[in-house]
């Protein structure tokens, strides 16, 4: 199994020489997409098979029910957040905002108020309490919301700058604070699933398919989140009782949570989006050359000490114009030398 770092490196060595494979004529990245929605509905109880899901993606069929407006909606939601997403990774501007919450929803459920199913405000946060069927936990009441809401954008967005936590853990606790916060009236667990592959997109991964269909793995899913919301739940009934919810009090929730299962379940499944994008990495060549700066992201190397192995003949190098490049099997071959 690939690590974070090893599957980030893969996937900005495809970008670099030109790839791009998060396209809807990517069959193998478009069988990933269809795989997401058609579980991450089925976690919520909605069933469908692949031909089910093509009739309505691809046949144009209209919303007549349920099922439909379900898949559509996903559909929409996670299409058009995906690409917002891996632009901003293009240029270095990936943050999430509160309005980013609020776009997921209005995407999500509106094929599902048009046809009736949902009764609420598209986008809006809840203006009550709610329980969740068949969990132990308690959403955080609806009065403290948005005091909790926008200190947890700015605590991922903070993690994510300064990397006070490693990637697959804030990535992790994201979720587990998001699904426990619960802040829509209905639709929460697709707005989660759908923020999760979000901010693994934004990060320069890809989105992922957690499985959803199997009651095995349904349960899974729901043991991971369980297992990893205890020091989060304490905490959000602590801002009902009146503290005020920080950056530095989320970190220490998240800190003292067991978030192992969810970001085991994670990294296999990034793994497998990886898998199923197999034609483009069979082409990804270790020895394509990336600029320093990429190639400095994925190695304990800055650029300048990458740029003064090459000037030394330590490492291989290659110039451009005025930038340095070097090959991932090049650094790996550098590595082996050093390290005997």
């Amino acid at each position: 199994m690939h690590e974070l770092k090893e599957i980030k490196l893969v996937l900005d060595g495809l970008r670099s020489i030109g790839r791009p494979f998060m396209l809807v004529n990517n069959s193998e990245w478009y069988s990933l997409f269809h795989d997401e929605i058609r579980n991450s509905i089925a976690i919520e109880g909605i069933f469908t098979d692949r031909n089910q899901l093509l009739a309505v993606l691809e046949g144009n069929q209209r919303t007549t029910d349920q099922k439909s407006a379900a898949i559509l909606g996903y559909f929409e939601a996670a299409s058009t957040l995906y690409d917002y997403a891996n632009n901003q990774y293009t240029t270095d501007e990936f943050s999430l905002r509160l309005s980013d919450l609020k776009q997921i929803h209005t995407l999500l459920m509106k094929y599902e108020y048009q046809f009736g199913s949902f009764v609420g405000k598209l986008g809006g946060f809840r203006e009550e309490n709610v329980a969740v069927t068949s969990s132990n936990f308690t959403p955080l009441n609806y009065l403290n919301l948005n005091d909790a809401l926008p200190i947890f954008v700015k605590w991922l967005n903070e993690n994510l700058k300064t990397n006070k936590f490693d990637l697959l853990t804030s990535i992790a606790a994201s979720h587990i604070v998001f699904e426990t916060i619960h802040p829509f009236r209905d639709g929460n667990g697709r707005v989660g699933r759908i923020l999760l592959s979000y901010i693994l997109i934004g990060t320069g991964l890809l989105n992922i398919s957690i499985k959803g269909t199997a009651k095995v793995d349904r349960e899974k899913y729901y043991s991971a989140l369980e297992t990893g919301d205890n020091q989060i739940e304490s905490f959000l009934r602590r801002i009902e009782q009146g503290e005020t919810p920080t950056v530095s009090r989320f970190n220490k929730a998240v800190r003292q949570s067991n978030l192992e299962p969810m970001k085991k379940i994670i990294l296999n499944r990034l793994n497998h989006s990886l898998s199923l994008i197999e034609k483009d990495i069979k082409t990804f060549n270790q020895d394509a050359l990336l600029p320093l700066r990429d190639a400095a992201k994925y190695y304990s190397y800055s650029q300048d000490y990458l740029r003064q192995l090459i000037h030394s003949g330590k490492l291989k190098g290659e110039k451009r114009g005025k930038l340095w490049y070097v090959s991932v099997r090049a650094i790996k071959q550098y590595e082996e030398r050093i390290h005997g």
